[in-house]
């Protein structure tokens, strides 16, 4: 961050706000091999940060899918690791709002490289991936290409950024005193469910607290290097809540890439990481992934927190761990069915997850509900919606409703066999008439024939009359075969009472 200055202007006095400076620039080696990581980019493996903080480990389970971060910045872009995944984007600068903006950079492209470091695009071939490379970037312009600007200029973009449904905003940005305006706005984004994540300082350890960073209602972020070493030029205080990477830190730039220091990267990191979080798990609290995120962080320097390194060195894989404990990564599905051929079972995920996918099975056996599919279940081709509708291959069959996160496929129990023929009703009233075709179903087209075993009902071309005196009726149904049915039947035990 800049040193802080204040300006006068009509005797109102109002802060300034500067981008947090980022102290070297090296070239890219661009003749090493791709990581073998996934996703993957050509440079990835001058990306050190992504590693230091796990990422690639939870890739598996999420890239930030579904989830919007505000860039308030000097806007993002345009770049073309970062293009898929950036929004149109809104510019408050000196008062006067304009949308559509996406880069006016014009200098070193400050909120271009934060962008890249939380959502860079990969697998697409070319340079660096983001923290979270699925996730959408708003890039909201208030910053000049001196990386300077106007409090309240800021303060109207956090307010746009919430009101357009961002979980995360980025504030690599900072100022010597308070400013009103601006802690209202972020009071405001977290009153709506926001994190904020704000960039702590680069003062150096003598400097005085950065705002917003050193408002509680941030994420106030240090910066570290490859060592775990805090940056040089890295403040210090009670302020500061957790670490992230912040020295020689590769992203997007205006015309290429570069590597670049300052805990404006750092706090890039961090809503990178609570991106994926959010997309993991979309019922999760802004407060609920700031617990997460400090907890699970690993400890660096004194024993527990401390005014060089907050909470520590956020650990995404710990964070998951504990994500996945407050929300139960695994779910047992379930299913109604009538066990009638011909009618529809309804399965249930049992989950809020935004990337469920869900298939029907036909089972030789019954079962109990399971993590791996039963040798004996076959799947139901194009059974793959929470309803499915019974047909003649189903018949003695059981059926199973499976239900596939990124942490694995689960299995339902099953229900009884699926039945071409059935009883219609539990029970009939002695000296009734009861016509047939209200007494059993069937999804044959087969011909139906009833016998009386036990003489207590006496059977009638159309009817069932039951004795007078009778409890219960032995019934044996037939149904003769007709295609695509084999020939059906069943005996019954039909109470009279």
């Amino acid at each position: 961050m800049n040193p802080v200055s204040t300006v006068v202007r009509r005797n109102v006095v109002r802060a300034v706000v500067a981008s947090a400076i980022c102290l070297a620039v090296v070239n890219v080696d661009t003749t090493f091999a791709a990581a073998s990581t996934s996703p993957t980019a050509p440079f990835a493996a001058q990306q050190w940060g992504l590693s230091a903080i796990g990422a690639p480990q939870v890739w598996q389970f999420t890239q930030g899918a579904g989830v919007t971060v505000a860039v308030v910045d000097s806007g993002s872009g345009p770049h073309p690791d970062l293009t898929t995944n950036l929004d149109a984007g809104r510019t408050f600068f000196s008062l006067i709002e304009s949308d559509g903006a996406s880069d006016v950079d014009l200098k070193d492209g400050h909120g271009t490289h934060v962008a890249g470091i939380i959502g860079a695009v990969a697998d697409n071939g070319i340079g660096v991936a983001g923290v979270a490379p699925k996730a959408r970037i708003l890039p909201i312009h208030v910053l000049d290409s001196e990386g300077s600007g106007d409090s309240r200029d800021v303060a109207r973009g956090i307010r746009f950024a919430a009101d357009s449904g961002v979980r995360v905003i980025n504030l690599s940005l900072g100022g010597s005193i308070e400013s009103t305006s601006l802690t209202s706005a972020i009071q405001y984004a977290v009153d709506k469910g926001v994190l904020v994540v704000a960039a702590s300082g680069n003062g150096f350890a003598d400097a005085a607290p950065k705002w917003p960073a050193a408002s509680d209602l941030t994420l106030a972020v240090t910066s570290t290097d490859i060592n775990n070493n805090v940056g040089i030029f890295a403040q210090r205080g009670d302020y500061i809540d957790i670490a992230a990477p912040g020295v020689n830190i590769l992203s997007t730039a205006l015309g290429g890439y570069k590597a670049l220091n300052g805990t404006s990267m750092s706090a890039a990191f961090i809503s990178g990481a609570a991106a994926l979080l959010f997309s993991a798990q979309p019922t999760i609290t802004s407060t609920q992934v700031r617990d997460i995120l400090l907890r699970t962080a690993t400890d660096l320097g004194v024993a527990g927190r401390d005014a060089t390194f907050g909470a520590g060195l956020v650990n995404l894989p710990a964070a998951f761990v504990e994500l996945f404990k407050l929300f139960p990564s695994s779910v047992t599905p379930t299913f109604i069915t009538s066990g009638h051929i011909g009618d529809v079972a309804l399965g249930s995920a049992m989950t809020a997850a935004s990337n469920t996918k869900m298939q029907w099975y036909r089972c030789n056996e019954p079962g109990l509900a399971a993590t791996n599919k039963p040798a004996d279940c076959v799947e139901i081709k194009n059974a793959v919606a929470p309803s499915y509708q019974t047909t003649v291959r189903d018949l003695r069959k059981f059926l199973r409703f499976s239900v596939t996160l990124s942490t694995g496929t689960f299995f339902s129990s099953t229900n009884g066999a699926e039945s071409g023929v059935w009883a219609k009703t539990s029970s009939v009233t002695p000296g009734s008439k009861t016509p047939i075709d209200l007494l059993i179903g069937t999804a044959s087209k087969g011909k139906l024939s009833i016998t009386s075993l036990d003489k207590n009902c006496v059977v009638k071309p159309k009817t069932i009359v039951a004795s007078t005196n009778a409890t219960s009726c032995k019934l044996k149904v037939s149904i003769k075969a007709a295609a695509p049915f084999p020939a059906l039947g069943f005996t019954m035990l039909l109470p009279v009472n």
